[in-house]
């Protein structure tokens, strides 16, 4: 009940805010409401899941609102870092989705500014009701890489170049102590990677490197008390890596061919990266 109050709470002040002068200065309303009609599905969709993933997964009115200083990447925080990436790939997932459904009638810069806001807007959502957790709290670090993963949504749909160039990617594979398939709070079982892509390069994208990419990785193992029995240190771990660019390889060549499945697969393949996909290197590990 602590958990429905607070939304009562929550959308009583944003509703009485969102009429100020102030607000309606810097924000285009009848942009906003277009934004809300052309992505429907795709808001509607990251309301109804993180709804249902804040009470079942993240206790949301389990405990008075309360802030949280939850660190960055130490070794002594919670999950060595791992859960920041986590945020950002989320936000920019989220902002991901509205930009692809904003895009299909209107303009790289609308499509861009609108799923920035709605996807900032569902994480403040997200990040006031962890405050109302009694195992997360108000972290302003969550804020900051949520901002993040939005901003780096915004320039890939605002400039294309650095969609071709960039993708931010996950690697998940169940962990042992998890006992099934988490993929949003199972950290051991989780790597983020950052792939820089060969054909995005002018200077490369006429040559055999177009079909490569070039990635730098992050994961962080062990800091769940489930972990324990199979994992009993702490570990994070740097790396490099090379992997194969799909699109340039397989998903472009054989368009025709594969139609509409290999479209929804090119467009995975960019958020989605499956282990044994690539090959890495340790640069840093930790313990």
């Amino acid at each position: 009940m602590q958990c429905f109050a607070a939304l009562r709470r929550y959308l009583f002040v944003l509703v009485s805010l969102w009429p100020h002068p102030v607000f309606a200065e810097f924000i285009n309303w009848e942009g906003t409401k277009k934004s809300l009609f052309d992505a429907k599905y795709e808001i509607g969709a990251a309301v109804g899941g993180i709804t249902y993933l804040g009470v079942k997964e993240w206790n949301w009115g389990s405990a008075s609102f309360k802030f949280n200083d939850e660190g960055w990447f130490g070794m002594d925080t919670g999950s060595g870092g791992i859960d920041k990436l986590g945020h950002m790939y989320s936000s920019y997932l989220i902002a991901e989705a509205i930009s692809n459904g904003l895009s299909r009638d209107n303009t790289p810069e609308f499509a861009a500014t609108y799923s920035a806001l709605w996807a900032s807007s569902l994480m403040l959502y997200v990040e006031v009701f962890d405050g109302y957790s009694a195992d997360h709290g108000f972290s302003y670090e969550d804020v900051i890489l949520n901002s993040t993963g939005v901003a780096f949504s915004y320039l890939r749909t605002r400039y294309p170049r650095v969609k071709e160039l960039l993708d931010y990617r996950l690697d998940y594979r169940p962990s042992e102590g998890m006992k099934g398939f988490h993929p949003v709070t199972d950290y051991s079982g989780m790597r983020y990677l950052l792939a820089l892509k060969a054909a995005g390069i002018p200077a490369l994208r006429d040559t055999p490197l177009k079909y490569l990419e070039f990635n730098l990785g992050y994961s962080a193992r062990g800091f769940k008390a489930s972990d324990a029995p199979y994992i009993p240190e702490r570990k994070s771990e740097l790396f490099v890596g090379i992997s194969f660019n799909l699109d340039e390889l397989l998903f472009k060549p054989f368009a025709d061919q594969l139609g509409r499945v290999g479209t929804y697969a090119s467009t995975l393949s960019h958020y989605y990266q499956p282990r044994g996909s690539y090959i890495k290197t340790t640069v840093h590990e930790r313990d």
